[in-house]
């Protein structure tokens, strides 16, 4: 126990830095699946908008959403 308590009480900024850089790296990691998610929505919507206002032909919509 005294192993313990003296681990923690001189190590604790070094925890606490090892601990908010791997929130930091979730975090970063998250946000960036999150922005591709929606832009590949975003994308998604506008071409299947141009398909509905007669912009692009059925095969051109079908081409593009096969990439995706």
């Amino acid at each position: 126990m005294k192993l313990l308590n003296e681990i923690l009480t001189n190590w604790y900024p070094v925890l606490f830095i090892i601990s908010a850089g791997i929130a930091l790296v979730i975090w970063a990691w998250a946000s960036k699946r999150k922005a591709q998610l929606d832009i590949d929505k975003a994308a998604k919507l506008i071409l299947e908008r141009r398909y509905r206002n007669g912009q692009i032909t059925r095969e051109e919509y079908e081409r593009r959403m096969s990439k995706k």
